[in-house]
């Protein structure tokens, strides 16, 4: 997933196409837990299209990673408005104006609950479809919001160049080159009196001391570049009872992973540890040994419209735009199968499945299912 489906996305809500926009964006939810103009986005337009539920779920999941956002406050309001929470509403609207004294959605919605029985109205506005009004316009984001988005446009930029900066990166970690950026981002006084909330589900269960410690030693294996030691630690963290507020920082801390490749990757976990917890070592690069089992190819249009003329490209790997596969780990001599991994990896590439390989991997889990999303691999040289 890039950034351009974002930009995509934000083009079909300017142009009213809130159910492709919601087609577009719901299959990619394991890809942007932690971005905040995906939860907008797909919030705003179940709210244009009256799905109330998924519009509750997605915009508190934006106000929970960037919970001063006014956008998503006026989103909120509406939802209390509409099920009938006025006083909610209210105070939901006097926050806005507070920091946006010129807001002409929070004052219209204010005055509309002065006018005398707003319940009664509101009714008869949600029978009529013309409850859209107290919805922000998808083009209103906000000149803080638009900041952000600047910030992560140039993130995305670094994130594509970041392969031709890898030998770069080795250096620097070879010669111990500070961080600066992840020395920038620190917890609050206010947050480290109260690191971590009680009641709640969650994976894992910390004291104040052990989240400290877990973000503490997040930034510390960063600046040693054991970017994989420092992503468990901070999944530990997003999966625990910590605060939101140390939650935001902790993902903010999960950006700064740079790419990997087969000579940067230290700390790669084993099999049997990311089986036993997948959420635990998303985003970890690993390098694993094995073959490959029922590979398939997403063809290129090219080929596509070869095989719909009756032609059978005579590589059909060759044209594709990504290849997956079944990744029977620790297969590589036929003697042991340590278990089987869903992998995708970008083509054009040939996958010989009677051939043992090495595979870097980056892992991804959602809903504790495991998969991998394949960077490189090279096939092992008969012993």
């Amino acid at each position: 997933m890039s950034h351009s489906t974002l930009d995509q996305a934000e083009r079909l809500a300017r142009g009213g196409r809130y159910g492709e926009l919601i087609n577009l964006l719901e299959p990619q939810i394991p890809l942007y837990r932690d971005s905040f103009r995906f939860y907008y986005l797909l919030g705003l337009a179940c709210l244009y299209t009256g799905d109330i539920g998924g519009a509750q779920s997605y915009i508190r999941r934006a106000g929970q990673i960037d919970p001063a956002e006014l956008n998503t406050m006026l989103c909120q309001a509406a939802l209390e408005l509409r099920r009938g929470n006025t006083p909610g509403a209210i105070d939901l609207y006097l926050r806005v104006l507070e920091e946006r004294p010129d807001d002409r959605l929070a004052k219209s919605a204010l005055n509309f609950l002065r006018s005398g029985k707003p319940d009664d109205t509101v009714a008869k506005l949600i029978d009529e479809g013309r409850f859209d009004r107290f919805y922000p316009k998808p083009e209103g984001l906000s000149p803080r919001t638009v900041t952000v988005l600047i910030v992560c446009g140039c993130l995305a930029v670094l994130a594509a160049l970041a392969p031709l900066g890898l030998s770069a990166i080795e250096k620097a970690r070879q010669r111990g080159a500070p961080r600066p950026a992840v020395s920038a981002v620190s917890l609050t006084e206010s947050e480290r009196a109260e690191p971590v909330v009680s009641g709640g589900s969650c994976r894992y269960v910390l004291t104040d001391k052990e989240a400290l410690a877990c973000f503490d030693r997040a930034k510390s294996y960063f600046q040693e570049y054991r970017d994989n030691a420092a992503v468990i630690e901070i999944n530990r963290l997003l999966g625990s009872n910590a605060s939101d507020s140390v939650k935001v920082k902790a993902a903010t801390l999960k950006g700064f992973v740079s790419a990997p490749d087969f000579r940067t990757v230290r700390d790669a976990p084993l099999y049997a540890d990311v089986a036993a917890d997948p959420g635990l070592y998303d985003g970890c690069s690993v390098i694993w040994r094995g073959r490959a089992a029922n590979v398939e190819a997403v063809q290129s249009a090219a080929d596509q419209s070869l095989q719909k003329g009756g032609a059978v490209p005579q590589n059909p790997q060759a044209g594709a735009q990504a290849i997956g596969f079944d990744f029977l780990v620790g297969y590589e001599d036929k003697k042991r199968l340590d278990g089987i991994v869903p992998v995708t990896i970008p083509g054009p590439i040939n996958i010989n499945g009677d051939k043992p390989f090495e595979l870097l991997a980056i892992v991804r889990s959602s809903s504790g299912a495991l998969r991998l999303e394949g960077v490189a691999l090279h096939e092992l040289l008969p012993r």
